[in-house]
């Protein structure tokens, strides 16, 4: 299984080469680098001024993060219209993302 950096950096890659700006927390140790507790990635798109929140995963954790985020959404009483949120959950086996709208 790759580390949160390897898929980190890919994801920003990505994002990056479809012009997307994109930030995320500096790690520190024994701090909790999750933007809100749940999104890993902010990413802004200039063009049109889109902002949109991600959180990486692997593929078997994947309906853990769905459950995390929507938890998040309920407890925080924030509507899914408001906010563009993804799940990219990294495919070891065909080396790809895995793109979940929520």
């Amino acid at each position: 299984m790759p580390k949160e950096a390897v898929i980190r950096k890919k994801a920003v890659a990505i994002l990056t080469s479809a012009k997307w700006v994109s930030w995320y927390a500096p790690k520190v140790k024994f701090h909790e680098t999750d933007i809100f507790g749940v999104f890993d990635l902010i990413c802004w798109e200039k063009s049109s001024k889109n902002l949109k929140f991600i959180q990486l995963t692997t593929l078997p954790n994947l309906s853990s993060r769905r459950k995390k985020i929507q938890g998040f959404f309920k407890k925080n009483r924030i509507t899914k219209k408001s906010v563009e949120v993804e799940i990219w959950a990294w495919n070891s086996r065909q080396k790809n993302f895995k793109i979940e709208l929520i």
